[in-house]
C-alpha cells in the first residue's frame, strides 16, 4: 500500500467514525428531548457561535402559564457532550428568565438561551 491509498483510506475510516458519533449525538439529543417533561410551549434555541467554538443547543418546555417545567442543555465541541438539565431555569416564569444572569460568563449559552426563548405552540 502506497502512502495516498494510506491516506484516502485513512479519510475514508475518519469520516464513518464522524458519521457514526454524529449519529450517537442526535439520538442522545432526541432521547433527551422526547423523555422532557411535555408542557403547552416548547423553545429549542441553538448558539450563533463560529466555526471551531463550542456549539449549544437549549430545549425548554412551558406550561400554559409560561412557566419553565423541564429544561435541556447540550454543549461542548465533541460528539461526547452529554445532555443536562438546568435546574436554574425550573420555575422561572418566560418575564423573568435573562439569559445574562443564568450564564454570565457564557456567551454560546446566552445565545442559545435567547433563541430558546421565542415559543412555539405544541
Amino acid at each position: 500500500m502506497n502512502t495516498t491509498s494510506a491516506l484516502i483510506t485513512l479519510a475514508i475510516i475518519a469520516w464513518c467514525l464522524q458519521i457514526a458519533l454524529s449519529w450517537l449525538q442526535i439520538k442522545r439529543f432526541n432521547h433527551a428531548f422526547t423523555t422532557m417533561q411535555k408542557g403547552h410551549y416548547l423553545g429549542v434555541g441553538r448558539s450563533k457561535t463560529g466555526r471551531f467554538k463550542p456549539r449549544v443547543l437549549i430545549a425548554l418546555s412551558f406550561d400554559e402559564n409560561q412557566v419553565v417545567i423541564d429544561s435541556v442543555l447540550m454543549k461542548g465541541v465533541t460528539v461526547f457532550s452529554l445532555p443536562k438539565p438546568i435546574p436554574q431555569l425550573h420555575g422561572l416564569a418566560l418575564t423573568q428568565i435573562d439569559p445574562a444572569k443564568i450564564f454570565p460568563n457564557q456567551i454560546a449559552c446566552q445565545s442559545a438561551l435567547a433563541s430558546a426563548l421565542t415559543l412555539k405552540s405544541a
